[in-house]
Formats: C-alpha cells, sequence, structure tokens
C-alpha cells in the first residue's frame, strides 16, 4: 500500500510511505491504511500536516480508518471510497431525476457524461464520523466496460476547516493504487461535490 504527495498542476508526485503487506492482505484492512496515514503524515512539514486532503479508494472506506482520520488532533480533510451497500443502493434509487448535478473533473470542467448527488440525508449514518457526507456518482460507461450502478465517496473536513494556501497543501492518495499515474485529479481542498469522484 503507498501513499503520495499531490502537489496539484505544477508539482509532481512524490512519495511518501509504502507499506508493505501479505499476498492475502483484505484490501479493507483498516490497520494498514491507519499505518500507511500515519507514515505519510509524518513525512510532511509539520505545518502543512493539518491542510492534508487524504484520499482512498473503497478499501479505506471503514470505521476504523474514518475514526482514526477524523480523531479531533488530526484535523484532516478526507475523500474515501465506499462500498455501495444495499442501504446505499436504495437511497441511489431515491434520488430524483432533477438533484443529479455535472460532475467536475480537476480542472473544474463538467465531465461529460457524469455527474453526482448527495445523499447523504438518505441513509442512516450512526457510527460514521459527525459531518460525513456520502456523495455517489453516476458516468455512462466506457465503451467496452459494463458499469452495474454508480460509485459512492464519503467526504468530511474538520469542524473548521483551516485555510489551505494553495502552493502548499498537498493531496494524497491512500489507498491500493499504484502510484502517481492513479491518483485523482489534482487540486486543493475544497467543498465536496464540486471536484472529480472516482
Amino acid at each position: 500500500m503507498t501513499a503520495w504527495a499531490d502537489h496539484g498542476e505544477t508539482g509532481n508526485g512524490e512519495p511518501l510511505a509504502l507499506v508493505l503487506r501479505a499476498g492475502n492482505a483484505g484490501s479493507n484492512t483498516a490497520a494498514d491504511h491507519i499505518e500507511a496515514a500515519r507514515l505519510a503524515i509524518g513525512q510532511l512539514p509539520r505545518h502543512l500536516r493539518c491542510t492534508v486532503l487524504v484520499r482512498a479508494d473503497s478499501g479505506g472506506g471503514t470505521h476504523e480508518f474514518l475514526t482514526w482520520l477524523t480523531a479531533r488532533s488530526r484535523r484532516l480533510h478526507y475523500s474515501v471510497g465506499m462500498t455501495i451497500t444495499d442501504a446505499i443502493a436504495g437511497a441511489i434509487g431515491q434520488v430524483p431525476a432533477d438533484a443529479w448535478t455535472p460532475a467536475y473533473d480537476g480542472d473544474g470542467q463538467v465531465r461529460k457524461g457524469a455527474w453526482v448527488a448527495d445523499i447523504t440525508g438518505l441513509l442512516e449514518l450512526d457510527g460514521w464520523p459527525a459531518g460525513m457526507r456520502v456523495i455517489v456518482r453516476k458516468e455512462r460507461p466506457h465503451p467496452g466496460r459494463s458499469c452495474g450502478s454508480p460509485t459512492s465517496t464519503a467526504t468530511g473536513s474538520p469542524p473548521s476547516p483551516p485555510t489551505p494556501r494553495k502552493a502548499s497543501s498537498p493531496t494524497w492518495s491512500c489507498g491500493t493504487a499504484g502510484g502517481p499515474a492513479a491518483r485523482t485529479g489534482s487540486a486543493a481542498p475544497r467543498t465536496p461535490g464540486c471536484g472529480t469522484f472516482r
């Protein structure tokens, strides 16, 4: 499992942490996500540690990992993939057609054939961090690929998010993806629902 700093358009991906795992390790092993995040944050200069957006694939969408991320002492922003459970699938089915809004890419441009909706109010989120939002994305499948349903992303910020300085606010991905090329669009932390959801 790796964690990379993403310095935006003018920078490049910088490896922050690598956690070796057994070949049979589960993708939702919270202890591994916590260790990778802890090591990665430790590599950042102290003054940048409270302006970090942590992104993870659905392997990071666990109660334990999000509880660790949202500890008051950390003040981290997050965007993690979530497994589409029966409850999430049911909530997606309740979203009215006019509630889907266009998705945007990392450059702030409308992403053709992709839409997002906030389904937070349609879910029972007991046990998840306070203030967590659940954003779903639906997209036309790429040619040659089938897609059964939208994807879901949980997002959150500290209660009083710090104002990040654009040039010094790294965004990094923590997941099972293989490096800088696998990360999502680069951007400073911003209001969830206004960015790329993959």
